[in-house]
């Protein structure tokens, strides 16, 4: 009799097994909504294999990080601290932890008490108020034999208070029916992405396309940059001159001390020595040649730089992981 009924619990639990994974099947083919999707497998496999929680890691390459939406508890059941959260990924470094042991090795890893192993951080149960007694933590990998995530089943609930080898083993066998489904949605999100990312980077290329475009205000105002420069350097060489020989005239001769002391005061216009029109009419005028002539010196590097910049967004673009 008992060897007959241990017969009967192992046909009973192989027969739980394959409804399960049938189950799996159809929720693979009936639901296209990828969070759905993954939170109804960990739920179904959290639930019977009796664990608490059940999570799925995904690997992001563009961070090397490991994020997964917040797990929730197998039995129905709603935590406050959960609730807090929900909606929002979980992030960890790719090396962090037993989840990041689990990637970087990929191996499988049960641990018992997670008190007493040092490789248990913590991390994640500090964001979420979760206390996590035992784990089993198992890789994810696409038929390259590429590591893209990790599935976690948090604290049994059954005798005998820790996941078994046969866990294990049921684990094995459903990671390699869902492996392809999963590199497909990380695939997925990854595109998701990119396309953000793709989006950001455009915008920041028409902000500086409209500082190096064709038809910028910019480039229409420095058209004719070099009639500028010319002119303006023809204007400095002739103040340089007249001043040259005003400077001359006054040292040496007192008439033209008087003419000059007459032009500045306003007096030789007969306008009395409250108006200086030719000292500023001189001094704005030199001002702005000498602005002009520096902002035609500015903007060369200048736009140098900015097309740099062009240059280097769109090689990022190009340089992201397909």
């Amino acid at each position: 009799m008992p060897e007959e009924e241990a017969i009967v619990n192992e046909l009973r639990m192989r027969v739980e097994r394959l409804e399960l994974l049938l189950m799996i099947g159809r929720v693979m083919h009936a639901t296209t909504d990828q969070e759905e999707l993954v939170n109804s497998i960990a739920l179904a496999v959290g639930h019977y294999l009796d664990a608490d929680r059940c999570s799925i890691f995904f690997h992001d390459r563009l961070t090397d990080e490991l994020y997964t939406h917040v797990a929730l508890r197998t039995d129905g059941g709603v935590d406050e601290s959960i609730l807090k959260l929900e909606g929002q990924q979980i992030r960890i470094k790719s090396n962090e932890g037993l989840a990041g042991h689990v990637f970087q090795t990929g191996e499988v890893l049960s641990v018992a008490d997670t008190s007493v192993d040092p490789r248990f951080t913590g991390s994640t149960d500090k964001k979420t108020g979760y206390s996590t007694q035992n784990m089993l933590s198992f890789p994810l990998k696409n038929r390259r034999e590429r590591t893209i995530g990790v599935l976690q089943l948090l604290n049994k609930q059954s005798d005998p208070g820790y996941f078994t080898p046969d866990d294990e083993n049921f684990v094995g066998e459903l990671v390699e029916q869902i492996s392809d489904l999963m590199e497909l949605v990380l695939k997925r999100d990854e595109l998701e992405q990119r396309n953000a990312l793709l989006e950001e980077q455009m915008n920041q290329l028409s902000s500086v396309d409209y500082l190096i475009g064709d038809r910028t205000a910019i480039n229409s105002a420095f058209r004719y940059n070099r009639k500028i420069h010319y002119w303006a350097g023809t204007a400095g060489l002739v103040l340089l001159a007249l001043m040259a020989v005003t400077s001359i005239g006054m040292v040496h001769f007192e008439s033209v001390r008087k003419l000059m002391l007459a032009l500045h005061t306003g007096t030789f216009f007969g306008l009395g020595h409250r108006y200086y029109y030719y000292t500023d009419a001189v001094s704005v005028l030199t001002l702005l040649l000498c602005g002009s002539g520096l902002l035609m010196y500015v903007y060369p590097p200048l736009n140098r730089w900015l097309k740099a910049q062009k240059a280097r967004i769109l090689k990022a673009g190009k340089a992201s992981p397909p």
